[in-house]
C-alpha cells in the first residue's frame, strides 16, 4: 500500500519513475479503491451544492427533503463515477493496447491483450486518481471556475499521463504513444455516446435470470479469458522479483543483465545502465551485456563510453544480435563525427544484412557527409526499398526509416 501511495505522489513530479514503481508493486484492488475515493472526493462539492437544506414544500418535513435530496445526489453522482471506470477498463485500455500493437506490429491482439492489459489498466487507474485529486481540490477552493475549465484540465492531464504510461509499458516512441492515447480517448467518447442509446437495455441485462443464462452459456470461457488477461501484471512482477532475488549472488551476471533489459524496455535508461554496468563488471567477456550497455549509453548521449562498450562487444563476437552491434557502432561513430570509420563499419554490416533499413540509412548519412552523393543516394534508396519489401508486421516497426531516408534524399543536392 505504501509503495502505491508513493507512486501516486510521484506521478505529479516524476511520472516515468512512478509508472515503473506501479509496474513493480501495483495491485489492481488498491488501484480501484483509490480511484473510487478520488472520484467521490471530486463529486463531494457537487453533492453539497445539490443537497437542499432549506424548508421543504408544504406537507413535507425539512429533514425528509434534505435526506431525499442527499440520496438522489449520491445515487446520481455514483453512476457517472462507475461509468467512467467501466469505460476506462472496457474501452480505453483495450483500445490503447490494440492500437499500440497495430503500430508496433508486436503480434496479434490475443497475444498482446493478456500481456499488456492489466499493466495498462492498473497504471491508468492510478493516473485517473492522480487526475481527480487536484481537480477535487480546485473545485472545492475555486468553485467559480467556468463550467468546462475543470473537465478540460482533467482530460489534458490524464492524456499526458496516458502517453507516459503507453510509452513505458510498450517501450515505444512519444509519437506513437501520443497517437495511441488520442485514439483511445476518441474511442472512450464513442463508448459514452453509444451508452446513451443502450443504457435502457442495461436494466434488462441486470435481471438475475439473464445473468444466470449468460453465465451458463459463456461463464467458463469468459472466466478463463479474464484470468489470462489478468495475469499480465503479476507475471511481470514475479519475473522481476525472481531476477532481483538472484542478484543476491554477487557473481550472477545474467540476473543483472535481465533486469537491465526490463528497465531498457521501459526506457528507464538510468536503471538499465546501472544493471548492465554491474553485469559487465562481473563478466567482461559477456558480449550481450557490453552491447546493451553501449546502446543505453548512446541513448543517454554518452557516445565515447558507448563506443568503448560496443567495440568490446564486437571484438568478442561481431555477430551478436544478428550483427546489429556493427550497426550501433557505426551510428555511434557518426555521432562522434568519425565518418570514415563509420562508413567502413556500416558497409560491413550492410554486406551481412542487406535488408536492414536502419543500417542502409546510417550508411547513406556517412556517405553524404563524405560527399559521395551517388553512394549516399543508393544507400537511402536501399533503405526505402528494405522497408517497402518487409513483411507487414515488420513494416510497421521500421516505417520511420523510410520517411527518414526519403527526407535525406530530398536534401541531397
Amino acid at each position: 500500500m505504501a509503495d502505491q501511495l508513493k507512486a501516486l505522489a510521484l506521478l505529479y513530479a516524476q511520472p516515468f519513475r512512478a509508472i515503473g514503481l506501479i509496474l513493480d508493486k501495483g495491485r489492481l484492488s488498491i488501484a480501484i479503491v483509490v480511484a473510487l475515493i478520488a472520484g467521490l472526493l471530486f463529486a463531494y462539492p457537487v453533492i453539497l451544492q445539490s443537497v437542499d437544506t432549506s424548508a421543504g414544500p408544504e406537507g413535507f418535513p425539512q429533514d425528509e427533503v434534505a435526506q431525499t435530496g442527499r440520496v438522489i445526489s449520491v445515487g446520481s453522482l455514483f453512476s457517472p463515477l462507475a461509468l467512467s471506470l467501466i469505460l476506462l477498463a472496457a474501452v480505453f485500455v483495450p483500445i490503447a493496447v490494440i492500437v499500440m500493437n497495430k503500430l508496433e506490429g508486436t503480434g496479434s491482439a490475443g497475444v498482446t491483450l493478456p500481456r499488456d492489459y492489466m499493466p495498462m489498466l492498473v497504471c491508468h487507474l492510478m493516473a485517473y486518481t492522480a487526475t481527480l485529486l487536484p481537480a477535487a481540490a480546485i473545485e472545492y477552493l475555486i468553485p467559480s471556475l467556468p463550467p468546462l475549465a475543470v473537465p478540460i484540465m482533467l482530460l489534458l492531464y490524464f492524456a499526458f499521463l496516458s502517453v507516459c504510461i503507453v510509452r513505458t509499458v510498450s517501450g515505444t516512441s512519444f509519437g506513437r504513444a501520443i497517437g495511441t492515447a488520442v485514439v483511445a480517448v476518441i474511442a472512450a467518447f464513442g463508448g459514452l455516446y453509444l451508452y446513451s442509446f443502450i443504457q435502457g437495455a442495461m436494466y434488462f441485462l441486470a435481471s438475475p435470470f439473464v445473468l444466470y443464462y449468460l453465465y451458463i452459456m459463456f461463464g467458463q470461457g469468459i472466466g478463463s479469458e479474464m484470468r489470462s488477461i489478468g495475469g499480465g501484471l503479476s507475471s511481470r512482477q514475479r519475473m522481476r522479483k525472481l531476477f532481483e532475488t538472484a542478484t543476491v549472488n554477487l557473481r550472477d551476471a545474467d540476473a543483472r543483465y535481465q533486469l537491465g533489459l526490463i528497465y531498457q524496455q521501459r526506457r528507464d535508461f538510468a536503471q538499465a545502465q546501472k544493471w548492465f554496468e554491474e553485469a559487465v563488471a562481473i563478466d567482461k567477456q559477456e558480449p550481450e551485456a557490453q552491447y546493451q550497455l553501449g546502446r543505453v549509453l548512446r541513448a543517454r548521449g554518452n557516445f565515447v563510453e558507448a563506443l568503448e562498450h560496443l567495440k568490446a562487444a564486437a571484438a568478442i563476437d561481431s555477430r551478436i544480435a544478428q550483427s546489429e552491434v556493427l550497426r550501433e557502432t557505426g551510428a555511434t561513430l557518426l555521432d562522434l563525427g568519425r565518418d570514415d570509420e563509420a562508413r567502413d563499419v556500416l558497409r560491413e554490416f550492410t554486406n551481412r544484412r542487406n535488408f536492414d533499413p536502419e543500417g542502409w540509412h546510417w550508411l547513406g548519412v556517412a556517405l553524404a557527409r563524405l560527399r559521395d552523393k551517388a553512394g549516399a543516394r543508393e544507400a537511402f534508396q536501399q533503405s526505402i526499398e528494405a522497408v517497402r519489401t518487409a513483411p507487414s508486421h515488420r513494416r510497421r516497426q521500421i516505417a520511420h526509416w523510410e520517411s527518414a531516408s526519403s527526407k535525406q534524399l530530398r536534401q541531397l543536392p
